[in-house]
């Protein structure tokens, strides 16, 4: 059973959804509380925390987890303004969020696609808050951005991004019955989840929804090179140096759409303690398609 809870972050209201161990507000915490493990879930485009609902039920019940909406999608409020959707600003506010309801326990911080690439980021930079990283099918910052420069492929995989960073992106959207976001998530998807895919369909609709939603692609700090970019275009695309240091796993499948397996190259560079495990016939939604190979391979990580 999953609950439905708010808090406050820089007075803006995140939703998340909480399987929680039951302890009273106001009790001290325990031994045996510091000790409790609870996974934090970021989802990605263009999904909601529901997204995590399959990954959940597959996990013991005694470790906690809690699935936020991401700032500005399903029931999480949008932000203010355009900068909120920065990088670093994103970073900022789910880190509050995290120290709003870590409450004393270990925290695996798990993401998938969008919520990697705030993941990623956010344990390079604030490795104090996490016992432990979990990524699902969302290139590091680094590997990713060397990979527009040296994969065709990958350059290839990534255009659509420039249709969802343009100024007419919404209204795209809408006129073609969001066909592209359809087209991500699988043609039979609509079909087999039904209840949550009308979930999304209702958010989409939402023109406010989605235009925070689109903000985290239009404020990206990586612009996405042409497909044919001329060697010097590409030899001027700054690589970031995003460093982690914490035990990392990656879960990875390989019919990704929207990744060539090009930017998992040399990430042992940036994440020494990495190990990366693929699924052979799993697509870019590893967490839906097959989440109890999932739960089993990050539970088997964690209490290692």
């Amino acid at each position: 059973m999953l609950d439905s809870r708010y808090v406050s972050i820089d007075g803006k209201k995140i939703h998340y959804l909480s399987r929680e161990s039951q302890r009273g507000t106001n009790a001290p915490e325990s031994e045996s509380d510091e000790q409790k493990t609870l996974l934090i879930l970021f989802h990605g485009f263009p999904e909601n925390s529901h997204a995590w609902e399959p990954f959940i039920r597959c996990t013991p019940e005694h470790v906690d987890v809690i699935a936020p909406d991401l700032p500005g999608y399903h029931l999480s409020e949008v932000l203010p303004s355009q900068r909120d959707y920065e990088v670093p600003a994103l970073i900022k506010r789910m880190v509050l969020f995290i120290e709003s309801v870590k409450k004393g326990r270990k925290i695996v911080l798990i993401g998938h696609d969008w919520g990697g690439a705030i993941a990623w980021p956010l344990a390079a930079f604030h490795s104090e808050l996490i016992d432990k990283l979990v990524i699902l099918n969302a290139a590091h910052p680094s590997t990713f951005t060397q990979s527009l420069i040296t994969s065709k492929t990958q350059r290839e995989k990534s255009q659509y991004i420039d249709a969802l960073r343009d100024n007419g992106a919404e209204n795209m959207l809408a006129d073609t019955n969001f066909s592209l976001l359809r087209e991500m998530l699988g043609a039979s998807f609509f079909k087999r989840e039904h209840e949550y895919a009308n979930s999304l369909l209702n958010d989409w609709q939402d023109k406010n929804k989605l235009n925070a939603m689109l903000s985290y692609y239009r404020n990206m700090p990586q612009k996405i090179p042409g497909i044919n970019a001329s060697p010097d275009e590409l030899a001027n695309i700054h690589v970031p140096n995003i460093n982690i240091s914490l035990e990392t796993l990656v879960l990875w499948g390989r019919e990704d759409k929207a990744f060539d397996t090009a930017v998992l190259q040399g990430i042992e560079h940036y994440v020494p303690h990495c190990k990366v495990i693929y699924h052979d016939t799993a697509s870019h939604w590893i967490h839906r398609e097959y989440s109890d190979w999932a739960a089993i391979n990050v539970i088997e990580f964690i209490e290692a």
